[in-house]
């Protein structure tokens, strides 16, 4: 038994990619410029003027402080644009230590909607250390800007928010309509520019001094720095602190009991947030991403008025173990509906690679006492560690109920060309 499932955990491995994101529409490298505009596809509005409306948007800018010698302040400006009119911007200037927001108004004048003070615990701006600034779009008024997980933004509103389709129930022999709901949290402040986020044609970087841009990301997914590979719990921090995760000090604590290896997260930042936690990436060891990842951030092909569809409001994904990237960046091939995965045992037996399945077939192992001390070292000591929790799920992911009641093991056919949507064709191994 035990070589059967060392064998077929093996045949689980992924070769590698380049690890940054998952499921985005454009993922730029840029050669550490200090200009860049960046055309938003599908935003013209005579030819498309509703293809992004009721879209969360996300824009990705990722760079570095260099240590060149310049007399000009270290600044960071970006903002989404209607052809050459602004709709909002924020500018970070390190050598004041200061942030501001700034969109046009209805009555066309520049106005200064927020400003506050960098988090020196967060940005230091010393030469060499890298930056990153989001910017999410969740609705007309409502918009992020996030720069090295510190939200530049503050205040929070909270009202009753009405429902489409009010619900009813029944209380003491009466019948109860709901029509709102309550305690919904949202950031105070209202973006009301001249042109709305869906408007926005361009996005536009801009730096000055020591402050140098390397990548654009843009789509409606997640992304994170580069040369991560191998870190699937890095990339899991990394994401979660710039989420809408809002955890107190007893979540903190429900959420490490559910999730052990998370002992790096951080709070999240609720409501100024870019991503839902539910879309962190799941992660087998500190070092693996699962290779089936569930729910994948929704984009704009997946239905959203009709309710019937609510478990399709987010996608699964065939990914590399060492990235967390969608398998050669196919999330046409390689992605399908959540309520598929949901109703069949997918496979994602694509790639395979052995130099990786042998080490993970080694920490297994060790992980559930198959070699001693004396066979393996010291060596695994941190990797049987990380695999307390995370083996015995992954178990229960690789162990099916067969057809005709008895459990096998989802197993690889060479002869048998499979992707996610025929994964139901699995060969069975009976242990």
């Amino acid at each position: 038994m035990k070589n059967r499932f060392i064998l077929i955990l093996a045949l689980a491995i992924f070769t590698t990619i380049s690890a940054r994101s998952i499921n985005c529409l454009d993922d730029l490298d840029l050669e550490d410029v200090q200009h860049y505009k960046y055309s938003i596809p599908n935003s013209d509005q005579e030819k498309n003027p509703h293809f992004w409306y009721h879209s969360q948007l996300n824009f990705y800018a990722f760079g570095k402080f260099d240590d060149s010698n310049s007399d000009e302040e270290t600044t960071i400006r970006a903002g989404i644009y209607n052809g050459d009119t602004l709709i909002y911007k924020t500018e970070i200037n390190c050598d004041k230590g200061r942030w501001e927001n700034t969109i046009l108004n209805r009555f066309s004048k520049y106005e200064r909607i927020l400003s506050g003070k960098i988090d020196k615990n967060l940005t230091s701006c010393r030469a060499g250390e890298p930056f990153d600034l989001i910017f999410k779009v969740n609705n007309f008024h409502a918009m992020s800007w996030i720069f090295n997980a510190q939200p530049l933004q503050y205040g929070v509103r909270e009202f009753a928010k009405p429902l489409q389709i009010p619900k009813m129930h029944q209380k003491n022999g009466r019948t109860i309509f709901v029509t709102h709901r309550k305690g919904v949290k949202r950031p105070a402040v209202k973006v009301f520019s001249k042109y709305n986020a869906y408007h926005a044609t361009k996005f536009i970087l801009k730096a000055t001094g020591r402050a140098k841009f390397d990548r654009f990301v843009f789509g409606q997914c997640d992304a994170w720095p580069k040369g991560m590979e191998n870190q699937c719990q890095n990339v899991r921090s990394w994401i979660h602190a710039r989420s809408k995760a809002n955890l107190t000090e007893k979540s903190m604590r429900d959420h490490l009991k559910d999730n052990p290896l998370d002992t790096n997260v951080t709070r999240g930042l609720g409501v100024f947030g870019n991503n839902r936690v539910v879309h962190n990436p799941k992660c087998i060891t500190k070092k693996y991403f699962y290779w089936l990842q569930q729910p994948v951030h929704p984009d704009r092909n997946i239905p959203k008025e009709d309710r019937d569809l609510k478990s399709m409001r987010s996608y699964c994904c065939c990914t590399d173990m060492r990235t967390g990237q969608v398998i050669d960046n196919n999330p046409g091939k390689f992605c399908r509906y959540m309520n598929v995965c949901e109703t069949k045992q997918l496979t994602c037996w694509e790639s395979y690679d052995p130099g990786t399945g042998k080490e993970v077939q080694e920490v297994i192992e060790k992980s559930w006492g198959w070699t001693t001390d004396e066979e393996t070292g010291d060596k695994g000591a941190e990797e049987i560690e990380e695999l307390k929790d995370s083996s015995s799920r992954l178990a229960n992911v690789l162990t099916v109920n067969n057809t005709d009641n008895s459990t096998g093991v989802l197993a690889h056919d060479p002869n048998k060309e499979q992707t996610i949507a025929d994964g139901d064709s699995a060969v069975l191994l009976n242990l």
